[in-house]
């Protein structure tokens, strides 16, 4: 008996109220399945199996606009390991990969609901075969769970947010250094970019004042400003459907830091990872200058100044957002109004946001001297590429090579458009039948052929910086007004008006 018909079976032996839907689609994407259902993310639940330390078997329920936090649902059991199933390992507990559905489920799993699943009200979910999806109610889910545990593991994905949930985002980059390297756009930029296609307001500014924290040269602090604007606006960002601007030029980032100083305590702002981080790399307590231990003030302002639903960042910058969100929670509580929105998270996946350096160890980073750059000359882009690292233990092109984990293949699987390519390296990499030198030129081609159209738009900015000023004055204007509209509601509500 097929685990469908065991479905059919157990829908009519205990009565679950339910319909069977069509599925107008072969695949195992989730947003496939949402687009032919015509359905919201917010609708759409699915069934994940992970393993933790090797041999319990755990079910979580997930609403399909949410990411898991793996970090902190591996906390919660108690864990030292915890991964996704893999294929052979569902099999084995009686499923299909990506077809897993709540109604089956034994004793001999443990099973966790998300919080957010438990605000569902309709239920699309999955039914163990591909092209059929059920249709129920979360209460229905719930009566066939034999028991289960509600937690609150997961964050919002950006890439899979229904419009009524996220209508404005907002993020900032630093120009702390000149130009973007691949780390920067696929850890940022790219989804920025995207994003100005699917939220209907989304707000960018080069976060300049942040910026002087390291930065005390007026001259360099100029040219990577203008380098950063330029990148932004060559890799594709149009401030015509985004608001773009210098965080110096709205007068009210800075206002309203002043006033949300006093609704955060200094044992809190110990506690920031900037801080820390210094203190750990050497520097004393008395030697650390204000702007640093501020910086988590000003980039709260920075966000709760435009009001935005979510915030596009790394794993390493979720405290800011977490800290924006405790003192937005301060401040409305302190004044019994909702002055200020609670901003989300929108945490991109480890692997994307945190793009290793050519040396194998550490995130790309311009101060650590391993990225790839976009905007580089060709021979620079060329040497830092046949200079990244590879495996190791590979002495000579016959030797089989690792490709997990081996940096050169992950810039591959992010850059080269040309996958059968890509997977035709791997396999020979993986037999010993291509060397590191073929494996970087071609990847090298593939930088060119993905970023050369920027690099030329580039060039045509570089020779027309008029419209650039205009551009970046545009898009103080049109943020000024949004800021101004906030901190006015501050200081009345404070009684500074």
């Amino acid at each position: 008996m097929t685990n469908f018909e065991k479905l059919k079976m157990k829908i009519k032996e205990v009565k679950i109220i339910c319909k069977i839907l069509d599925v107008a689609t072969e695949s195992y994407s989730v947003d496939d399945h949402v687009r032919a259902l015509g359905i919201k993310y917010t609708e759409a639940m699915s069934t994940l199996l992970f393993i933790a330390d090797g041999k319990r078997k755990i079910i979580l329920l997930r609403r399909d606009d949410r990411n898991v936090d793996l970090k902190k649902f591996k906390q919660i059991l108690k864990a030292n390991d915890l991964r996704f199933a893999n294929e052979a390992e569902v099999k084995a507990f009686g499923f299909e990969v990506g077809l897993l559905t709540p109604f089956l489920l034994d004793s001999s799993f443990e099973i966790y609901v998300d919080q957010k699943t438990t605000e569902m009200n309709k239920v699309i979910c999955g039914s163990t075969v591909l092209d059929k999806a059920i249709e129920t109610t979360f209460s229905e889910v719930l009566k066939n769970l034999s028991s289960y545990q509600v937690i609150d593991v997961t964050i919002p994905n950006p890439k899979r947010q229904d419009q009524a949930s996220i209508q404005r985002v907002l993020s900032g980059i630093t120009p702390s250094g000149k130009g973007f390297h691949i780390g920067n756009y696929f850890g940022a930029v790219k989804e920025h970019i995207e994003m100005q296609n699917r939220i209907p307001e989304t707000f960018y500014f080069i976060a300049d004042l942040h910026a002087l924290t390291t930065v005390k040269n007026k001259e360099v602090l100029e040219a990577n400003i203008m380098s950063i604007v330029l990148d932004y606006l060559a890799l594709g960002l149009d401030p015509k459907k985004s608001i773009f601007y210098r965080q110096s030029a709205v007068p009210g980032n800075s206002q309203l830091t002043v006033v949300l100083a006093n609704y955060i305590s200094y044992g809190q702002m110990k506690r920031m990872h900037a801080f820390k981080d210094k203190l750990q790399k050497g520097a004393s307590v008395d030697s650390v200058n204000m702007g640093l231990f501020n910086y988590p003030i000003l980039m709260a302002a920075d966000i709760l100044l435009y009001q935005p639903d979510g915030v596009p960042v790394g794993e390493d910058q979720r405290q800011h957002v977490e800290l924006a969100r405790d003192i937005a929670e301060s401040f409305n509580h302190t004044y019994k109004q909702d002055i200020f929105k609670m901003p989300e998270p929108l945490i991109k996946e480890e692997k994307i946001a945190r793009v290793v350096g050519t040396d194998g160890e550490r995130k790309m980073s311009k101060s650590l001297g391993n990225t790839i750059e976009i905007f580089a000359d060709p021979a620079t882009v060329k040497k830092q590429i046949m200079s990244s690292y590879t495996d190791p233990n590979r002495v000579r092109a016959t030797d089989p090579g690792k490709v997990e984990g081996n940096p050169i293949f992950l810039y591959h699987d992010l850059i080269n458009d040309d996958k059968a390519e890509v997977a035709d390296l791997k396999e020979r990499y993986q037999q010993g039948k291509v060397g590191d030198v073929e494996v970087k030129e071609k990847l090298i081609i593939a930088h060119q052929r993905m970023f050369g159209a920027a690099q030329a738009k580039r060039k045509e900015l570089e020779n027309d910086l008029d419209t650039v000023r205009d551009i970046m004055a545009d898009g103080a204007k049109r943020a000024q007004a949004v800021a101004a509209e906030t901190l006015e509601k501050v200081y009345e509500t404070i009684g500074l008006k």
